[in-house]
């Protein structure tokens, strides 16, 4: 799964960072969110640097496991590091507060919490967002045997709550764009590194699966709902 998220987004940081429009409206909502956050920080699946660039939050960390993201974020900020989200290279305590903006859900959460937690100094800020079961509804009424296994609401406050943080506010939005028809949802999703017919799935259900969106020959709507949350510890 990682070997495909790294292939994924290691083509694409440009035409991600020219597309990714909802990603870009979830980080300015997510900085506005966070208010003022002071110390050193890390950005945990930075990408190209939105949060970044949208914050003055400038003692900051970016990682991400994109080797050309990365390099793509250090146009900005020369603190972009290679890492995994679930094995960060830093001691205890080394962070004032942490910070995500659409990246957790390609990780294993769990133990991604436990890692942010193991950085943070008590009393530090976890601020994130993470797309929730309802988002993708029309790729999936478009495939029709595929679901995308995001997660719920109450799980991940529980887990959150588990590893000791304080729920200090969270909300629920949705974020949508329409393309003309399906295959322009397709080429967006992949400009965007969000794969729908990768995987263990052969070449020629691959192909089934390009055909359907190619038949779809309406407007097609992308649609994320966001679990905005702070917390601390």
């Amino acid at each position: 799964m990682k070997s495909l998220i790294k292939f994924s987004f290691s083509r694409f940081s440009e035409s991600y960072d020219r597309e990714a429009l909802l990603q870009k409206e979830a980080a300015q909502l997510l900085v506005e969110f966070a208010g003022i956050l002071e110390g050193r920080g890390i950005d945990l699946g930075c990408g190209t640097g939105f949060v970044y660039r949208f914050s003055r939050w400038k003692d900051m960390v970016g990682i991400d496991i994109s080797e050309d993201m990365i390099r793509f974020y250090r146009k900005f900020n020369q603190n972009g590091i290679i890492a995994d989200m679930e094995a960060l290279p830093f001691r205890e305590n080394s962070f004032d507060y942490a910070i995500s903006n659409f990246s957790l859900h390609w990780a294993d959460f769990p133990g991604t919490v436990r890692e942010v937690k193991r950085v943070l100094k008590k009393g530090s800020r976890f601020v994130f967002n993470i797309p929730v079961g309802g988002s993708m509804e029309f790729v999936e009424q478009l495939l029709g045997n595929t679901k995308f296994d995001f997660l719920c609401v109450p799980e991940i406050l529980q887990t959150l709550k588990e590893e000791g943080f304080h729920i200090r506010d969270f909300f629920v939005e949705e974020f949508e764009k329409e393309f003309p028809d399906g295959y322009s949802l397709l080429v967006h999703l992949h400009k965007t590194g969000v794969a729908v017919n990768t995987g263990e799935k052969s070449l020629g259900e691959k192909r089934k699966i390009v055909k359907k969106f190619k038949e779809h020959r309406q407007p097609a709507v992308l649609n994320f709902k966001l679990l905005f949350v702070s917390c601390y510890l």
